[in-house]
C-alpha cells in the first residue's frame, strides 16, 4: 500500500537524484584530467559529501536501522577522497550501492508515493508535531540560567503549548513571560501559566524585536510551512526577538541539526553548546538542546562544522543534566516590550493592555458630554449637515414620538436644450446633467414610514 510521502522521503528523493547526476559526471571529468577539470571534480566531491551528510540525517528521521550510519560513513569517505586517484570505479560503485540500498524508502517516480511501512515508522513517535518539553529537562536548563539581581527580564516562547515550560523557566526569576500558540485549547491553558499569550500562528503575530532576554524554542517537528521545515523557520524568524547577549535554548531532534541550521546558529550565537536529553527521553524523541548567546552576525565555519559533526554522533554529546550551573547569565538591561499582538483576537490580552495603558486612553471632555442646544435656530443647510452626520438619528421624544434616520443620496437633474445653427440650418440637442447631494430623512411613525426630502 502506498501513501503520500513525508517531507523526509521527498527531500531524500531529491538528494538521490542530485547524487546520481553528480556521480555520473566524474568519469568524464577525470578522463579529461586537466587543471580545470580537477577543480570541478573537487567541487563535485564536496557537494556529494554534503548531500550524503544531509541524507544521513533524513534517514535518521525515518528511523531506519543501520542505514544512517552507513550513509554518514560514506559521506566521510567521499569527503576525504583523493581526486587524483586514477581509477574512480570503486567510488562510483559505492554511490551505486548506496542508491540501491535506500531505494525502498524513496518516493515512486511515477506516483510520488512511498510505502506505508516507511510512513508508519515515522508516525509512531509523532503527535501532530507537539512535543511538550519534559519538566525535568526544563529544570536542567533553568539551573544554567542566571537572572540579574533587581531587574525584570522578558522570556519568550513562540510555540508555547500550554505554557508550562516557560512558566517553569521564569519561576522565581522576576520574569515577564510571553508565549504564542496556534492551538486554541492549548492557548487557553497557557493563559493560566504565562503573563501574556498571543493566540494564533506565530508567523502572523506582531512581536517586538531585540526585546527579550531569553528565547525558549521547542518548535513543532515534521512540519513544513512555506517550503521550509518548521524547526528551521521558527529559528530564522524567532532569533531576532532576542536582544544582543540574550540566551537561546533551542530544542530539536538531533537529526534536524542540518548544515544550514548549523551555519545559522554559528553565525548568530556565541558560547554554543549542544546537550542530548537523558537516556529515556532521548530514546523516545531523540531530542537535543542547543544553548547559545546572541551576537552580531559573523560567519563561523569552524563552529558550524563542529555542530554538524555532533549531529552525526549524538551519543557522544553530554547529557543535559551535565550542563554547568549558572553557565548562561541573562542580560542585566531592562527592556520594554511595546508590541505583542497575536494573529487572532485575544479578549484577555486586550483587557490587560487597556488596563496597562490607563491614563493614556483618550478621555471625553466634560464639555462634549453636556447636552447641546444651539443659541439660534438651525438653517436648512445646517440641518442637512447634522442630519447627514447621523447625530440626530434615533428616537425623537415629543408629543408624537418617532424614529428618525437621515442619509445623503446623490440626485441627478437633467436639462435639455436646443441650439439652432444659422450657417447650415441644423438644430443640435444638448443634454446637461447636474449631480448634487440631497438630504433625505426616513421617519418611522405609528402610522408607517414617511420620506422627507
Amino acid at each position: 500500500m502506498m501513501e503520500q510521502p513525508p517531507y523526509a522521503c521527498g527531500r531524500l528523493g531529491e538528494l538521490a537524484q542530485d547524487i546520481r547526476w553528480r556521480a555520473d559526471q566524474l568519469p568524464a571529468l577525470r578522463e579529461a584530467g586537466g587543471t580545470a577539470e580537477l577543480r570541478q571534480i573537487a567541487q563535485q566531491i564536496q557537494k556529494l559529501a554534503s548531500a550524503l551528510h544531509e541524507a544521513a540525517l533524513l534517514l535518521e528521521e525515518l528511523d531506519l536501522p543501520r542505514v544512517p550510519a552507513y550513509t554518514a560513513q560514506l559521506s566521510a569517505a567521499v569527503s576525504g577522497f583523493h581526486i587524483q586517484t586514477p581509477d574512480y570505479s570503486k567510488l562510483l560503485k559505492a554511490f551505486s550501492d548506496w542508491l540501491a540500498y535506500i531505494k525502498p524508502v524513496l518516493p515512486d517516480a511515477g506516483t510520488k508515493t512511498v510505502s506505508t511501512s516507511v510512513i508508519g515508522r515515522q508516525m509512531n513517535s509523532v503527535r501532530l508535531g507537539y512535543y511538550p518539553t519534559d519538566p525535568a529537562h526544563v529544570a536542567y536548563i533553568r539551573r544554567a540560567l542566571v537572572f540579574p539581581e533587581g531587574k525584570t527580564v522578558n522570556l519568550l516562547d513562540p510555540c508555547c503549548g500550554e505554557g508550562k515550560a516557560l512558566h517553569q523557566l521564569g519561576d522565581g526569576g522576576n520574569a515577564v513571560t510571553y508565549g504564542a500558540e496556534l492551538d486554541d485549547s492549548r492557548a487557553e491553558a497557557a493563559q493560566e501559566q504565562l503573563d501574556h499569550v498571543a493566540m494564533g500562528s506565530y508567523y502572523f503575530s506582531r512581536i517586538s524585536r531585540s526585546a527579550f532576554h531569553l528565547l525558549f524554542l521547542n518548535p513543532p517537528y515534521l512540519q513544513v510551512y512555506g517550503g521550509a521545515r518548521s524547526e528551521k523557520r521558527f529559528l530564522g524568524e524567532g532569533y531576532d526577538h532576542l536582544m544582543l547577549g540574550g540566551v537561546l535554548a533551542y530544542i530539536i531532534p538531533y537529526y534536524r541539526l542540518t548544515e544550514d541550521v548549523c551555519r545559522f546558529l554559528a553565525a548568530h550565537f556565541n558560547s554554543l553548546m549542544a546537550y542530548r536529553f537523558c537516556e529515556e527521553e532521548f530514546r523516545k524523541f531523540r531530542q537535543i538542546a542547543v544553548l547559545g548567546v546572541r551576537k552580531p552576525r559573523a560567519e563561523n565555519p569552524r563552529m558550524a562544522r563542529l555542530l554538524e559533526l555532533a549531529s552525526l554522533s549524538p551519543d557522544k554529546l553530554p547529557t543535559l543534566d551535565q550542563i554547568p550551573l549558572g553557565s548562561y547569565p541573562l542580560p542585566d538591561a531592562e527592556k520594554a516590550v511595546p508590541l505583542f499582538q497575536g494573529a487572532r483576537f485575544n479578549v484577555r490580552e486586550l483587557a490587560d493592555q487597556m488596563r496597562r495603558m490607563g491614563s493614556m486612553l483618550p478621555r471625553q471632555s466634560t464639555l462634549d458630554g453636556r447636552e447641546k442646544r444651539p443659541p439660534l435656530p438651525l438653517t436648512i443647510g445646517q440641518i442637512g449637515l447634522v442630519g447627514g452626520s447621523g447625530l440626530i438619528n434615533g428616537l425623537i421624544e415629543c408629543d408624537a414620538p418617532h424614529v428618525l434616520k437621515g442619509r445623503v443620496v446623490k440626485a441627478v437633474r437633467r436639462r435639455t436644450g436646443e441650439q439652432y445653427d444659422e450657417t447650415d440650418g441644423t438644430t443640435t440637442t444638448e443634454i446637461i446633467e447636474t449631480t448634487s447631494n440631497k438630504m433625505v430623512f426616513n421617519v418611522l411613525t405609528p402610522q408607517g414610514v414617511k420620506l422627507l426630502a
